[in-house]
């Protein structure tokens, strides 16, 4: 991939682990003169256990289930593991998602 996947953005991604594919929403800046061609992302889930880690997302044609962020699932996806763009967030989601972050980091 030679642009970095944007703030808000939702994609599957190869994690890695059982062979699954999975959703995850983008939540770093983009920066293409980055040493490391990441970004962090938080993946997206459909089960919900009312943490303050977690964002309920709006309903959206392109996620078949009510689906939510936690905080806590945060990390690095190097920028080759991003498979297909499935969509974007309004930027208020994106703010709630990272007062949730800012929440489980501490900061």
């Amino acid at each position: 991939m030679k642009a970095s996947p944007a703030p808000s953005e939702v994609w599957t991604v190869d994690f890695g682990y059982d062979g699954k594919v999975r959703s995850a929403m983008v939540v770093s800046i983009p920066d293409k003169n980055c040493r490391l061609a990441i970004s962090s992302v938080v993946q997206i889930t459909t089960q919900y256990a009312g943490t303050p880690y977690e964002v309920t997302l709006p309903r959206v044609p392109w996620l078949r289930e009510q689906s939510y962020c936690n905080a806590q699932t945060l990390q690095p996806v190097a920028w080759v593991e991003f498979q297909r763009k499935l969509g974007q967030f309004d930027l208020r989601v994106l703010k709630d998602l990272r007062s949730a972050l800012s929440l489980w980091l501490g900061i």
